[in-house]
């Protein structure tokens, strides 16, 4: 597991009444927001937008299981642009918006929707089975691609790939099982495997679709 450099978590932490007026304060909410207020040097949360990968980066291949129980490798996607988001299908808060914002960029797309792939990767694999991904991910589109495992090691592969940091935490004292602090970031992969956008947690939908079609258009420039 490597933190990765927006650090940015998704879980729930105790907060004490201090950091508790910060988000009241700052506007923010959602326990992904609190990784801002104790992870850094700054109060100031990173504002939703696109950091370019320049040049782009090319990414190892890793295999991980599909929804339909199939392996499914970084390679198989290739050819299409891809955004990818690493979380779990149990995150109380900002996975299941950020997979509503994904299928609302998908949306934005409209017909160029086809010519890109949303691709949800589970660090909670011995939760999310590939029939849990079949049962969880169609409520937010029948066009997002589910990928587990449950070998530490093959996803360590993909989330190092990406510099995603996840860890699991106890969450004692509440009906939770435990929850799982990730890179809420999510990020785009051109037809060719390489990295090179990545859009801070609460990034607009539309800023995602803008970017993924002047990804298109600058392959069918080139092709």
């Amino acid at each position: 597991m490597r933190k990765s450099t927006e650090r940015r978590l998704s879980a729930a932490l105790p907060i004490t009444l201090f950091a508790l007026l910060l988000l009241l304060m700052t506007g923010l909410s959602g326990c992904a927001s609190l990784e801002s207020l104790v992870a850094g040097p700054t109060l100031t949360p990173v504002p939703p937008g696109g950091d370019p990968v320049n040049p782009p980066r090319e990414l190892p291949d890793f295999t991980l299981t599909a929804a339909d129980g199939t392996d499914l490798s970084l390679s198989d996607l290739a050819g299409k642009p891809a955004l990818f988001y690493f979380g779990y299908t149990h995150c109380p808060d900002v996975c299941p918006l950020t997979l509503a914002e994904m299928r609302q960029a998908a949306a934005l797309l409209d017909a160029r929707a086809d010519e890109a792939q949303f691709v949800f990767v589970s660090v909670d694999g011995a939760r999310d089975t590939p029939e849990r991904l079949r049962q969880f991910l169609p409520q937010f589109g029948e066009q997002i691609i589910g990928m587990t495992t449950t070998d530490p090691e093959r996803l360590n592969r993909a989330t190092e790939a990406f510099d995603v940091y996840y860890e699991l935490e106890d969450v004692p004292e509440t009906q939770a099982e435990y929850l799982v602090a990730h890179t809420s970031s999510t990020f785009l992969v051109d037809g060719e495997g390489r990295l090179t956008m990545i859009f801070a947690y609460r990034t607009p939908p539309a800023l995602i679709a803008e970017t993924i079609e002047a990804l298109l258009e600058s392959s069918s420039n080139t092709g």
